[in-house]
């Protein structure tokens, strides 16, 4: 039987569904497709891949020779009497992600498991700056990761750090799947056991438990219903003077409630700068502060990174921290 697909599936059953992989990434919004597509140092893994083979480039040359000569080309008579050409290439895919997994040499184990382990040591400090970090940082950390999976399939520490990645990309949904085929391989690995429980801490918090509002929307990007109603009343109360902006000294008065002291005004001027600016008043006027844009942003990431915090700041503003409804 020729089934050109058989050995390119086998790799994913044998050494790591890279598909699923991908699209547990894509789904936190780490989309590494084209990267793994174009790259040369992975084992081609899908059907699309197959680039012809010697002998089909053969026989198209030997078709072309026999159109320019008039000579007619019998078609075979049963499909199933020739080989598919790329059934070959699927079993040389195969052939060369086996030995990568399986060196014949204790030389080549041993090197692959240093460049693994530096390569590991380098996704590791990429992903120092946490939140900070650019989406081409993440881009190619999680990239990296599969250049090891490449040849540890049964890696713990790669599913690990794709959680981590996804973990610190406020994707949450995705960073747990990964955790659970971490522990799949090896539930006794500390650091997944530790991440899980801080995820599902977040999420906890978050989404609510025991009948809790949610914080954030099913995205995990925008407010929930409930938060956002909050947060309009929120703004209303300190925006004194009615012009749709916070001012900085309205800014200070919010902080210094949910803080209980005044909050230095280098560190006023900071939050404005990374959530507002310079905004246009009702009345046309052009201010440095918040709007409710700005007010959401600043708790929609609060509320990632501490949702207990934006729960106890709410109650501070009069609302319950469990219905997120005025008190």
């Amino acid at each position: 039987m020729y089934n050109s697909d058989l050995w390119l599936e086998k790799i994913s059953a044998d050494f790591g569904d890279r598909k699923s992989i991908v699209g547990f990434l894509l789904d936190a919004g780490i989309d590494i497709s084209e990267l793994v597509d174009a790259s040369t140092e992975l084992v081609p893994w899908k059907r699309r891949h197959c680039e012809q083979s010697d002998s089909e480039r053969e026989m198209e040359d030997d078709e072309d020779l026999c159109k320019q000569n008039e000579v007619t080309v019998k078609e075979p008579d049963s499909p199933a009497s020739v080989p598919d050409t790329a059934l070959l290439y699927g079993m040389h895919c195969y052939r060369d992600r086996f030995v990568r997994v399986f060196p014949h040499s204790k030389v080549d184990a041993r090197c692959y498991a240093k460049q693994a382990e530096s390569t590991i040591d380098q996704i590791k400090g990429m992903l120092r700056d946490g939140h900070e970090a650019s989406i081409d940082v993440f881009l190619e950390a999680a990239y990296r990761t599969m250049l090891v999976q490449e040849y540890f399939p049964a890696s713990v520490e790669c599913y690990y750090l794709w959680a981590l990645i996804c973990f610190t990309h406020n994707a949450f949904q995705p960073s747990l799947a990964f955790l659970d085929i971490g522990c799949n391989i090896d539930d006794a690995f500390e650091p997944i056991q530790d991440l899980a429980h801080k995820v599902r801490l977040v999420l906890n918090g978050v989404y609510g438990s025991n009948g809790e509002a949610p914080l954030l929307d099913r995205s995990g990007s925008g407010p929930s219903a409930q938060l956002s109603n909050a947060l309009a009343v929120i703004f209303q109360r300190f925006d004194g003077d009615r012009d749709g902006v916070l001012s900085v000294s309205e800014i200070a008065s919010m902080i210094q409630l949910t803080n209980g002291q005044p909050a230095p005004r280098s560190a006023i001027q900071h939050i404005i700068s990374v959530f507002g600016g310079r905004i246009q008043t009702k009345g046309g006027r052009m201010v440095s502060g918040w709007d409710i844009n700005s007010l959401t942003d600043f708790y929609i990431g609060q509320s990632l990174d501490d949702p207990n915090e934006t729960r106890n700041d709410l109650a501070k503003f009069g609302f319950d921290p469990s219905t997120l409804s005025k008190i």
